[in-house]
């Protein structure tokens, strides 16, 4: 099972569409917020699952939606945030507390544009601002794998 992740496209709905096409095939896009109205330009194939949290920025725009995701995926507890409500950019601390209390095994976030991966649990993964061509890969097999890419 492969994970697509992304946060922080800002309005660079073209450069989204470039990552979603570098990517294919995947199951699963998840968006950690801050331009998750790109995603409906971003020619994210139909069958894929996409999740999204809105963003400071996404709020900031009248933009409404979910701030703190729950799910599922292979056998995985995921929590998916844009990480303002943690305090992100003042350091990991409030969401590996919320992560401890949710029972996550899997944190996604973004708002810091920074690239971040922790592997031990629970799992933290920044893939770093969309609008910079940086995103995250998680993939599932019975092992998880994490990954940082950017567009060429």
């Amino acid at each position: 099972m492969k994970i697509l992740v992304v946060s922080d496209s800002h309005g660079n709905s073209e450069r989204l569409r470039r990552i979603v096409d570098a990517e294919r095939p995947f199951q699963y896009l998840v968006h950690c917020g801050d331009g998750v109205n790109d995603l409906l330009h971003a020619g994210v194939p139909a069958d894929a699952v996409t999740l999204a949290v809105a963003g400071n920025v996404d709020l900031g725009r009248g933009i409404t939606g979910e701030r703190i995701l729950w799910t599922r995926i292979g056998g995985r507890a995921f929590m998916i945030t844009h990480g303002d409500l943690f305090g992100a950019h003042n350091g990991l601390s409030g969401l590996e507390r919320e992560a401890a209390r949710g029972g996550a095994d899997i944190v996604l976030f973004g708002h810091t544009h920074v690239r971040h991966l922790r592997e031990e649990p629970p799992a933290m993964l920044n893939p770093g601002s969309a609008n910079n061509g940086w995103y995250g890969l998680v993939e599932i097999d019975g092992d998880v794998r994490f990954s940082h890419r950017q567009l060429a």
